[in-house]
């Protein structure tokens, strides 16, 4: 069959089935809960759904899979590992985080600290964080489509655009089907793909004894060619053993602080729901990554030269749509745009209810009605949105690194308020607020120079350590007064 025409049935099929899912979706939203959490009833099969399909997002199909042609192995400890360190931290605090009966992350700081301004401020963060990260999601879908449909970049991210609104409209009900939708089709292709794959390699076996004589420049794109053996290394120039460790502040903390994950928790049906999604999505995953690993090794095994690629984000989606071509390429390239749907309508939906919810209802003088809220929300879904896609017309060349130096920023500014609330009962208020400001002081600080090849690791550790000391000693320091008094 033409390569357009079987493309096209996709699309037309991928299509109907998000219409289905949202159409079915919009009329079960009627009150706050049921929108952004539906009412905490997801079962355990669903939460484990959305978990896995929010975190295999365009970074982790496109770039993770194309660092690891470039760089082998090296690129696990630069992002792989530090995500499950993440994940592990928590599965640890998931009792204590469900315990709390509130709609989103912020509402904790609230309840806990009397602080409206706290809810707000949290909330304000969050908008800006999530806009800046669904630029990767924008960028994934659009790159997919422009190569499918030979379309030009801005008309593909506007797909996209359509697309997330569609789905993020129907509320957490919407998110959660889709996801599941998504991450069936997306686990059917790349275990397909890895069969296909290490079968024409020849094997596992094969695969590793081949990769180990690899060398030479993976594409135009890459600064360094690969020595002989380099794949199999766990470090290399370009993913040094400090900045990979460092990358356990940016990646990992921010993981493991983040509300596109707890939020997931949070709308679990029962506490034990809440742990065991955590460790279901985890084994899960801990599969699918075995899978792209090997798939982006028998990639460069087989085809050890781009010379036509310009980026990580490109190695995929060039090989199955042109050098390996197949009938399953266009199931698999699908399967990939579901993945950036599914990570951006959560993240959307996140924008929606930090700002109607969080910002708006909290700072208002007078009571907001519900009604007003998730009219309020889906006005964020569209605003957001659109900030987001323009944004992603000039996006990040590699957005494994700027995917990780977004989530650096949830690690300063919220892992160790959250961890600090949710382990340690003398946490303070005016702690919380230390730990904000010295934590976005140390951003503009941190950040500029790291860019400018100033500072070797990622701001993340610093920054965290920084704003960490600021929130205990500020704490420890209203606990003395306190006693005194």
């Amino acid at each position: 069959m033409n390569k357009t025409v079987l493309y096209l049935i996709y699309f037309c099929v991928y299509s109907f089935a998000l219409l289905l899912i949202g159409k079915s979706s919009l009329r079960d939203n009627r009150t706050v809960s049921s929108y952004f959490t539906c009412d905490r009833t997801v079962s355990l099969p669903l939460c484990i759904c959305t978990f896995a399909g929010t975190w295999l997002s365009a970074i982790t199909i496109l770039s993770l899979t194309g660092g690891v042609y470039e760089d082998g192995l090296a690129v696990l400890f630069y992002s792989v590992v530090p995500w499950f360190l993440g994940g592990f931290l928590l599965a640890a605090v998931s009792r204590r985080l469900y315990s709390w009966d509130v709609v989103t992350v912020p509402e904790i700081f609230r309840k806990r600290y009397q602080s409206p301004g706290l809810q707000i401020v949290y909330g304000i963060i969050f908008v800006t964080i999530y806009i800046f990260y669904l630029v990767t999601q924008y960028k994934g879908f659009g790159m997919v489509a422009s190569a499918l449909f030979d379309i030009p970049y801005p008309a593909a991210v506007l797909m996209v655009y359509l697309f997330i609104l569609y789905t993020t409209f129907g509320g957490y009900r919407s998110v959660v089907r889709t996801d599941a939708f998504n991450l069936t089709l997306l686990s059917a292709g790349l275990l397909v793909l890895f069969v296909l794959i290490v079968s024409r390699v020849g094997g596992l076996g094969q695969l590793y004894i081949q990769a180990r004589e690899i060398a030479g420049y993976a594409h135009p794109g890459v600064s360094n060619p690969t020595q002989q053996g380099g794949l199999l290394s766990l470090f290399n120039s370009r993913y040094t053993p400090l900045i990979s460790i460092s990358m356990f502040w940016g990646w990992g903390l921010g993981v493991a602080a983040n509300p596109q994950y707890t939020i997931r928790m949070l709308c679990a049906r029962t506490e034990k729901t809440a742990r065991r999604t955590v460790i279901g999505a985890m084994v899960l995953l801990a599969v699918l990554y075995f899978a792209l690993v090997h798939i982006g090794l028998g990639l460069r095994v087989l085809v050890p030269t781009l010379p036509y690629v310009n980026s990580s984000d490109e190695v995929i989606i060039r090989l199955l749509n042109q050098e390996l071509y197949s009938g399953w390429s266009g199931f698999f390239l699908f399967a990939i745009i579901g993945a950036c749907v599914s990570t951006a309508n959560s993240q959307l939906l996140l924008i929606a209810s930090s700002f109607s919810y969080d910002v708006i209802r909290t700072a208002a003088s007078k009571p907001i009605s519900e009604r007003r809220v998730l009219v309020l929300g889906r006005l964020a879904v569209f605003g957001g949105g659109t900030i987001s896609m323009l944004m992603a017309l000039d996006p990040p060349d590699f957005t494994l690194s700027y995917g990780g130096d977004v989530w650096g920023t949830v690690s300063i500014l919220l892992f160790p308020a959250m961890y600090g609330t949710l382990l340690c009962r003398r946490v303070t208020r005016r702690g919380v607020w230390a730990c904000i400001l010295a934590g976005a002081a140390s951003i503009v600080l941190l950040y500029p120079a790291y860019y400018a090849g100033v500072l070797t690791i990622h701001p993340a550790l610093p920054g965290v350590f920084i704003s960490t000391a600021a929130m205990a000693i500020t704490s420890l320091f209203d606990r003395k007064r306190g006693a005194e008094e």
